[in-house]
């Protein structure tokens, strides 16, 4: 089973038009260019109720505002939308309970790991911390908060609508949210990939080791 950065020719197919497959640390095309997604009052409004969370569920509710805001007037066949709301919006819970103190003081351990998209939420989340506080070295400690949420505000909004022309599958939804950390974060460096771990029962069989499930 190949890893989501694998870059193998056969994995390369698969992706298609997705996403592109680059190496660890490289920039994305178009990164810091992305347009605006909200105007100016509106990130301003989302970002100070992104402040004022104090449960999981107030959290649930401010992405979905998000994505209401993102996808009005948005109609596709076969309800991709539907199908990409869950993932992402588990992916941006995680990212934000890991990347900004002050929500992830709020809530604690309340958002349950692993669950839907929360472990690639956490490992991005990880990076976009460290991308966080080298851009906001400069911020007066006052506007610190303030500006972590407005630019959460943006990468939520931006991962929405590139999410939103995709396939709905787990790897449209991770470069998604990849992309936009990237265009809205430019010190963001991707996580490297995760290798999968090999293991399972297994049983002796004469001078022969047999798997689990392959004996009857």
């Amino acid at each position: 089973m190949h890893q989501l950065e694998c870059a193998c020719a056969q994995c390369r197919q698969r992706a298609g038009a997705a996403f592109e497959v680059l190496e660890f640390g490289q920039d994305w095309p178009g990164k810091g260019t992305a347009p605006a997604i909200f105007g100016e009052e509106e990130e301003l409004q989302l970002a100070m109720e992104l402040l004022e969370l104090t449960s999981e569920e107030e959290l649930e509710q401010f992405l979905g505002n998000v994505f209401k805001s993102v996808w009005k007037g948005v109609k596709k066949v076969g309800s991709t939308i539907a199908k990409v709301a869950q993932p992402l919006g588990g992916a941006l819970k995680a990212v934000a309970k890991t990347a900004l103190p002050f929500v992830g003081g709020a809530l604690g351990s309340m958002i349950p790991i692993p669950g839907v998209g929360t472990a690639l939420g956490s490992a991005l989340g990880r990076a976009a911390s460290d991308a966080l506080e080298l851009e906001m070295e400069s911020e007066a400690p006052a506007d610190r908060e303030l500006e972590m949420a407005r630019r959460f505000v943006r990468i939520a909004g931006q991962a929405a609508r590139l999410a939103a022309d995709g396939d709905g599958s787990a790897r449209a939804v991770e470069s998604a949210l990849t992309r936009a950390l990237h265009q809205q974060l430019p010190q963001f460096r991707s996580p490297a990939p995760q290798q999968e771990e090999e293991s399972g029962r297994w049983r002796r069989r004469g001078n022969r080791i047999v798997v689990m499930g392959d004996w009857n």
